[in-house]
């Protein structure tokens, strides 16, 4: 996703598809607008956006450290001691699902 080009990417091990390249050099950047107003603001055209009414603005540092092991990130290997961490949607720690 766009999003994911503007901030430093993560491990691509985590992937099963390579990552998608938008070259954003052409566009007028406004950090913290989103994403589709700012392009159709430029005359870009948006067809389609996926996942965003389950898109949770979740706080960075609750994933510091932590290694996503699944798509709906809520698995995770702290890349410090090596064991696995579970959380919800939310970013809080929840003991491992059964």
């Amino acid at each position: 996703s766009l999003e994911w080009t503007l901030s430093p990417p993560p491990p691509l091990h985590q992937f099963d598809e390579p990552p998608l390249i938008v070259e954003v050099e052409h566009l007028d950047l406004k950090p913290g607008a989103e994403v589709e107003e700012m392009l159709e603001s430029q005359g870009e055209t948006i067809t389609d956006i996926v996942g965003k009414e389950a898109w949770m603005d979740n706080d960075p540092a609750l994933y510091e450290g932590l290694i996503p092991q699944n798509e709906s990130w809520t698995e995770f290997v702290d890349e410090k001691t090596g064991e696995w961490v579970y959380m919800d949607e939310a970013g809080n720690r929840i003991p491992k699902p059964e």
